[in-house]
């Protein structure tokens, strides 16, 4: 049976994660993997690389630490071993202790700069729906009010990613703000100068939120985006004079929803109905 990637990464004595976190490493390490190269090959093939080479004299340095002053070099690694213990614990990422010490010991051999550290942890995030903990928990949080603010659906494997991004700071807010403001753009055609300005979705919707929600009786927090009462009224209809979608004003969004069954069930309607039917017995004379 075919070994996997985790198995041949650590046949080849590095993480999964170690290798991915280098472009030039894991493509070479996919090409090992196609190729099934023996421990030797890719030995020979891994000391030709940039990376490797530029950080010879670093593992030169490490070898003679190991060999002259075992005791410094199990404190450096100790060290390590805690930094990298407290970074996997404030994302919420549960480690064995093996697998972190052997990446303590990697860094330390290939003087592995703060960037590809952050690259390598960040790898280790397995992004599940509301089922993490830590700075993970928070930036999923983060994410969310994102989607719910700009009104547009992020998937899981958009939020894998960007969760990344953030903690290898690949990614910073603006980044996250600028991918969901693009995706609003292209679902809220007519929104696109609002949009630009800085303002949220949510932002521009206030005033048709705030009559949803007195018509539908359902808190303002609650209202969704995506309901096609409101997102018929923010995609708006096309300006045959421009070409350009023109967003529903209040009043022809409030027709619409006293259209809809659902505003029915509501107190107002049956308060309406009430108010007519007293309106009609007016006319008729029938009461005063």
């Amino acid at each position: 049976m075919a070994k996997t990637a985790s198995e041949l990464a650590t046949e080849y004595g590095f993480a999964e994660a170690f290798f991915r976190a280098e472009p030039e490493l894991w493509s070479l390490f996919n090409k090992a993997k196609s190729g099934k190269w023996s421990i030797t090959k890719w030995q020979g093939e891994f000391m030709k690389t940039n990376w490797y080479r530029s950080r010879a004299a670093s593992i030169r340095q490490w070898a003679d630490l190991t060999t002259r002053d075992p005791a410094e070099a199990a404190a450096k690694i100790n060290e390590r071993v805690a930094d990298l213990e407290d970074k996997f614990t404030q994302l919420g990422i549960e480690l064995d202790p093996a697998t972190i010490r052997d990446l303590a010991s990697q860094s330390l051999q290939y003087a592995w700069s703060q960037s590809q550290t952050d690259n390598i942890v960040s790898s280790y995030i397995d992004f599940s729906p509301g089922g993490s903990g830590g700075t993970v928990a928070a930036l999923e949080q983060a994410i969310n009010k994102l989607g719910y603010d700009y009104g547009v659906t992020i998937t899981d494997q958009q939020k894998q990613d960007w969760i990344q991004g953030m903690v290898s700071k690949k990614y910073t807010e603006d980044h996250l703000r600028d991918f969901v403001t693009d995706a609003a753009k292209s679902k809220y055609q007519g929104l696109a100068p609002q949009l630009d300005a800085g303002r949220s979705v949510r932002d521009v919707a206030g005033q048709h939120i705030a009559e949803y929600s007195r018509l539908m009786e359902v808190g303002q927090d609650d209202v969704s985006l995506d309901d096609p009462l409101l997102a018929n009224a923010l995609q708006g209809t096309v300006d045959p004079k421009t070409g350009l979608p023109v967003m529903r004003t209040v009043f022809q969004m409030s027709k619409d929803i006293k259209q809809d069954q659902r505003w029915l069930k509501t107190g107002n309607a049956q308060q309406d109905m009430t108010d007519i039917g007293q309106n009609i017995l007016r006319d008729m004379g029938l009461v005063s």
